[in-house]
C-alpha cells in the first residue's frame, strides 16, 4: 500500500513539476507521511525527483535549441550550488530541520504563489550588471535547491527571466537542466552519508518518470492557468497537513 501510495505521490508530483511546480511538496509529504524522518525524506525526495527531471528534460528539448553555450558556464555554478545545499542539510540537526518543515513548505508555496508576480519583475530588469545579478540568483537558488526541493522551479524561473530569457518552454526546459545538475550534486553527498531510502525513492521515482515526460509533452495542449490552480490547491493541503502534524 505504501508503494502505490508513493508511486501515486510521484505521478502527481512529476505532472505538477513538469507543467507548474510545487510537486516536491507533495513527494516529500508522501515519503514523511510513510514513516521517514525528514531528513531521509528529503533526501530520498532529491534522489526521486531526478529521474522526473530528466525526462522532463526530454520532453522540451525541442524548445532548447542555441543554449549550449550559456550552459557552459551555468552548469558548474549550478553543480556547486547544489554540494553546497547537500551540505547544508547534513549539517542541520533532524530535530530543527523536522521544526523547519511547515515552514519550508509554506515558503515554497507563497513562492509558487508569487511565481508570476517574480518573474514579470525580473524581466523587467535588463543590462549586464541584472545579468550579473540573475547568475547570482540562480547561484543561490541551486543552493536552496540542493537543501530543500519545495519552491526550486520557481526560484529558477525568476532567476532565468532576471538573465534574460523569455520563452517560457524554453525556460521551463533549463530549470529541469538547473534541477537535474543541482540534485545530482546533492545526491553524491547523500550516498555517501547513507540518508537515501532507496525502495521508496524507486517508487517515486517510477510515478515521476512517467508523468513528466508525458506531462512535458503536452504543454501546447494543456491550459496553464487551470494547472496552477490544481498544483496551488494541492500545495496548500500539503502545508497545512505539514502545521497539523507539527503543532496540533
Amino acid at each position: 500500500m505504501e508503494t502505490f501510495l508513493l508511486f501515486l505521490a510521484g505521478l502527481i508530483g512529476g505532472t505538477m513539476n513538469a507543467l507548474a511546480g510545487g510537486g516536491s511538496g507533495i513527494t516529500f509529504a508522501a515519503l514523511v507521511f510513510t514513516g521517514m524522518p525528514p531528513i531521509i525524506a528529503n533526501a530520498t525526495n532529491t534522489f526521486a525527483a531526478t529521474f522526473g527531471y530528466i525526462t522532463g528534460v526530454l520532453g522540451y528539448r525541442q524548445h532548447m535549441g542555441g543554449m549550449g553555450k550559456d550552459l557552459l558556464w551555468q552548469a558548474p555554478l549550478v553543480f556547486i550550488g547544489g554540494l553546497l545545499g547537500g551540505y547544508a542539510l547534513l549539517q542541520t540537526d533532524a530535530q530543527v530541520f523536522a521544526a523547519a518543515v511547515p515552514w519550508l513548505l509554506l515558503v515554497a508555496t507563497l513562492l509558487f504563489m508569487a511565481g508570476p508576480q517574480l518573474e514579470r519583475v525580473a524581466a523587467r530588469f535588463g543590462g549586464r550588471r541584472v545579468k550579473i545579478a540573475g547568475a547570482l540568483a540562480l547561484f543561490l537558488t541551486c543552493v536552496y535547491g540542493g537543501y530543500f526541493q519545495g519552491g526550486f522551479g520557481i526560484l529558477t524561473l525568476a532567476a532565468l527571466s532576471l538573465s534574460g530569457y523569455t520563452a517560457v518552454r524554453a525556460m521551463n526546459g533549463l530549470k529541469l537542466v538547473f534541477a537535474t545538475i543541482s540534485s545530482v550534486a546533492a545526491i553524491l553527498l547523500f550516498a555517501v552519508e547513507g540518508k537515501i531510502d532507496y525502495i521508496g525513492g524507486l517508487a517515486v521515482m517510477a510515478g515521476i518518470g512517467i508523468s513528466s515526460y508525458g506531462a512535458a509533452r503536452l504543454t501546447n495542449y494543456v491550459s496553464d492557468a487551470n494547472v496552477k490552480r490544481a498544483s496551488l490547491a494541492v500545495c496548500l493541503m500539503v502545508t497545512a497537513y505539514a502545521f497539523y502534524v507539527a503543532y496540533a
